[in-house]
């Protein structure tokens, strides 16, 4: 067993894999899969459940309140469990000064949302956070027990702990909301839902990681970790301040914000399901490449690729059939939220490769290029907010969107510098799922002028069977030859 007793002795033992990474990233990617498939199902379940039953000004004030936990939550440093990730050798006070850490500044936090929960209530016009806000903001105490212990699992590449611990947290949530909502509490499922998952992602993460928080606590440690961790908290900090809900929440009201919740719950659940599990993978396996770039580069145009082909079918296709889909299946209340989804499900096409970009533009010591270019991407929301909030929700999305357009291409030209490869053959690795997801978009769009005279359930199921048919052929013809290399490395890194 190797002695931790000494805080400034390397501990071999959580260093980052070195052999076996190929088996371990293939069995995380199977993980992952595994992870997201079965949360995205839970969270459709509860989604369907709660949207039917609530009104938009009932999402709205869950929103609201989840925006302002989010908004104290950016100076809790859980992203410094990043840097625990891409630090090449750790030690055992680099993880207590981490945990300590966090866990002071959520305790911190959850204070400050006590004290100011009633007059949010009052200056919101939203009486009901008063009550909302004590109970949501327990989670950043959890979220910062949470830091280290599933900082180690990932650096470790043990997908099947981390999917274990999603899948009991997001199963136990479920089971508290839909509980509630045959109760009759409805708003109140969504709020305890949350909660109860975070706990329950805590705790098994603490008991599965083989760790236990010491008194190791040194400035040292957190010199070593600060300039990525601080980097990763910035950009954590950007994305996490839910700057849009709050803004929106507060120039066009609750039942406004509730359409754009409901559109980018959504929007999360397809990019979990599609995306999602490339993450956690991604920032392990770029973290152990930072030496060898021939290696990294491949492996970067693999997943690429892999999640593109996985996304752009399902963003695509929900652009075309969203006018349908939305109020058939989740009711008539939310046909205001078309534009929304179909603004957020363009967005989604560019974050399903920018989960990618983020991994290794920051794993390869450049968090701080990643940090300016979220921060831009961020911080125009505010004047695009503001200055289209006149025009209604439907034009401040559009200009989301567009702003998104601009400011995407910058992240792909440093990604290919990051790859030592020019951003033409970047892109050229996504041509066959775009385009195979752009004709196969075009041909569900234009099925109902096809068949006028099929109901609205059974043109939905045509539109989504034939789309999934039409893709996997299209893709199939233009991308064989790639489609097999994958399969063979993924047979290569699955043997024994």
């Amino acid at each position: 067993m190797t002695d931790l007793a000494d805080p400034a002795r390397p501990d071999p033992p959580l260093a980052h894999l070195a052999a076996g990474r190929a088996r371990a990233a293939v069995a995380g990617l199977g993980w992952s899969l595994v992870n997201v498939a079965l949360t995205t199902l839970l969270a459709a379940g509860v989604f369907l459940v709660t949207s039917r039953l609530l009104a938009p000004e009932d999402f709205g004030a869950v929103a609201l309140a989840a925006a302002v936990v989010a908004l104290v939550g950016v100076a809790v440093p859980t992203a410094f469990g990043e840097a625990l990730i891409q630090r090449a050798e750790l030690r055992r006070d680099h993880l207590d000064t981490v945990f300590w850490l966090a866990l002071l500044a959520g305790a911190v936090g959850y204070t400050a949302i006590l004290l100011a929960a009633p007059a949010a209530a009052e200056r919101s016009g939203v009486p009901v956070l008063a009550g909302i806000l004590p109970v949501l903001g327990l989670r950043l105490l959890f979220d910062a027990a949470l830091t280290v212990p599933a900082a180690l699992l990932a650096r470790r590449m043990r997908f099947r702990l981390v999917a274990l611990r999603t899948a009991v947290a997001n199963g136990l949530g479920a089971l508290v909301c839909l509980v509630l909502v045959l109760q009759g509490f409805a708003l109140w499922a969504l709020v305890a839902a949350q909660l109860v998952t975070s706990a329950a992602a805590w705790a098994v993460a603490q008991a599965s990681a083989g760790w236990r928080p010491g008194l190791a606590v040194t400035r040292a440690a957190l010199a070593d970790l600060g300039r990525f961790g601080l980097y990763a908290m910035g950009g954590r900090a950007l994305t996490e301040a839910r700057l849009d809900q709050l803004l929106l929440g507060w120039a066009l009201g609750p039942a406004a914000l509730g359409l754009f919740y409901f559109a980018r719950r959504l929007h999360q659940m397809l990019a979990d399901l599609t995306s999602g599990a490339f993450g956690p993978v991604s920032n392990a396996l770029m973290a152990s490449l930072q030496a060898e770039p021939e290696k990294r580069r491949e492996a970067y145009l693999t997943a690429s690729f892999a999640a593109a082909a996985a996304a752009f079918p399902v963003f695509a296709g929900l652009i075309a059939v969203a006018p349908l889909a939305v109020p058939l299946v989740f009711g008539g209340q939310w046909a205001g939220a078309v534009l929304a989804v179909r603004c957020l499900s363009v967005v989604g096409l560019m974050a399903a490769l920018g989960v990618l970009q983020a991994a290794l533009i920051r794993n390869l010591g450049r968090p701080d290029w990643w940090f300016r270019y979220q921060a831009a991407m961020q911080l125009s929301t505010i004047p695009v907010v503001l200055l289209l909030a006149p025009a209604g929700l439907d034009a401040i999305l559009a200009g989301l969107v567009a702003r998104t357009l601009l400011l995407w291409p910058l992240s792909v030209r440093q990604a290919g510098r990051m790859l030592d490869m020019a951003p033409a053959r970047y892109l050229a690795n996504l041509a066959a799922p775009a385009l195979s997801a752009a004709v196969m978009a075009a041909a569900v769009a234009a099925l109902p002028r096809l068949a006028p005279e099929l109901p609205a359930g059974a043109l939905l199921a045509a539109q989504v069977a034939g789309g999934a048919a039409l893709y996997a052929g299209l893709l199939g013809l233009a991308a064989h030859r790639r489609l097999g290399a994958i399969l063979r490395q993924l047979r290569a890194g699955a043997r024994p």
